[in-house]
């Protein structure tokens, strides 16, 4: 079968987030599986993701040519302006330009390379993708929408334009059963099936969590609210000086220099240490006792489900989408108000107990096989041939 990804929402070459993780999962294992896999991106430059990805999966940059850029990745620079004069009052507004006008400038690239490169089904990572490939493209061949949000969070940011591609789509894949809901309500009409991502477990869990280490995985961004975790850090250390939190992700926004500061400003650099990217993640959870997550919102986010794997227990927001599908309370980990007195409670229970962190580590590596990778690529290939079969 042949299986184009089309990566037009974001940057593509050398990003470290989990949209680009899935992407070259997921077209790695369709390539094992025996598929032939383009992705199709669009970026400033040509080049590869961040993460591993098969030689014998193709790319192809719709804003190149011969190795030449021939179509600008930005809005005119008036657009611009108008876009962000709308964005904070209304994200929607200020996606439906980029919506309206980015399709103008790559519909036409998109369209050349499917006329010319025939496809039995098209993944769309996300909805702006979906748009320009459905409406501005106007491609014939069967979409499937990947969801990587939480959809009560994300949905709501749509423009009429991008929802009225996606209800042209196929089918839906969202993360976790939370998110049925509102899909069904906001696309009706549309399949909507729920697939988490592949989360690939060490042969055994941990065996030793005297570690004391508390492990933050993720770029450092305001939705992923480490300056959070630093205070509730800060406020037990004192109680636990031999005690390390470490923060690893990418840490180029003004986010991240906000954070920074703050450990600079508060003298907790021999205790907070900011680590930057890392290939080898799972060399930071297995150095670690515990992962914090105080993320506001998350698609199905692979820091919980990748320490889980390992053997760590978690602590993260009951109310955050995807960390409360992953985690359950008191049994894998501790899901608490968003609140720093709730919170630097239930770090101080583990950081207290190790027997307490190998218990609930335990636990969360017994229930995270249920998305071991073939359980998730069976059910994306059961997916992806009725929705071709059907066309």
């Amino acid at each position: 079968m042949n299986i184009i990804i089309a990566h037009f929402g974001t940057y593509y070459v050398g990003m470290s987030g989990g949209v680009e993780k899935v992407t070259c999962q997921f077209a790695n294992a369709m390539i094992k599986r025996g598929h032939n896999v383009t992705i199709l991106y669009r970026d400033s430059r040509e080049g590869s993701p961040y993460f591993y990805l098969d030689p014998n999966v193709k790319q192809h940059n719709i804003l190149f040519e011969k190795g030449k850029q021939v179509i600008s990745d930005k809005l005119p620079f008036p657009l611009r302006i108008c876009r962000e004069i709308a964005r904070p009052f209304s994200q929607k507004s200020a996606q439906a330009i980029n919506a309206k006008y980015k399709g103008i400038q790559y519909g036409k690239s998109i369209k050349k390379y499917l006329d010319s490169h025939p496809a039995d089904i098209i993944i769309s990572c996300s909805a702006p993708s979906t748009k320009y490939t459905i409406t501005d493209a106007h491609c014939q061949i069967p979409v499937i929408q990947m969801i990587h949000a939480d959809p009560s969070v994300q949905f709501h940011n749509f423009s009429n334009a991008e929802k009225k591609a996606i209800n042209k789509c196929r089918a839906m894949q969202i993360l976790t059963p939370e998110g049925l809901p509102i899909s069904k309500k906001i696309f009706p009409s549309l399949p909507i099936t729920v697939i988490g991502n592949p989360i690939e477990s060490a042969p055994n869990p941990k065996n030793a969590y005297t570690e004391q280490i508390i492990c933050s995985v993720g770029n450092i961004c305001p939705r992923k609210n480490q300056e959070f975790l630093v205070k509730a850090f800060e406020t037990l250390h004192p109680e636990f000086p031999e005690w390390t939190l470490e923060l690893w992700g990418g840490n180029s926004s003004h986010y991240g220099s906000k954070v920074k500061s703050y450990v600079q400003n508060h003298h907790l650099e021999h205790c907070v240490k900011i680590c930057g990217k890392t290939k080898n993640v799972n060399d930071v959870y297995l150095h670690s006792s515990i992962l914090a997550i105080p993320s506001i919102s998350e698609g199905f986010p692979l820091a919980v489900g990748e320490a889980m794997a390992v053997g760590l227990p978690v602590v993260g927001f009951k109310e955050c989408g995807g960390v409360n599908s992953l985690v359950k309370n008191n049994i894998t980990g501790y899901l608490t108000d968003n609140t720093l007195s709730d919170y630097i409670l239930a770090l101080r229970k583990l950081m207290s107990d190790s027997k307490l962190r190998q218990k609930l580590g335990q636990n969360g590596y017994n229930d995270i096989q249920q998305y071991a990778p073939n359980v998730i690529w069976d059910k994306w290939e059961c997916l992806i041939k009725n929705v071709v079969s059907h066309k």
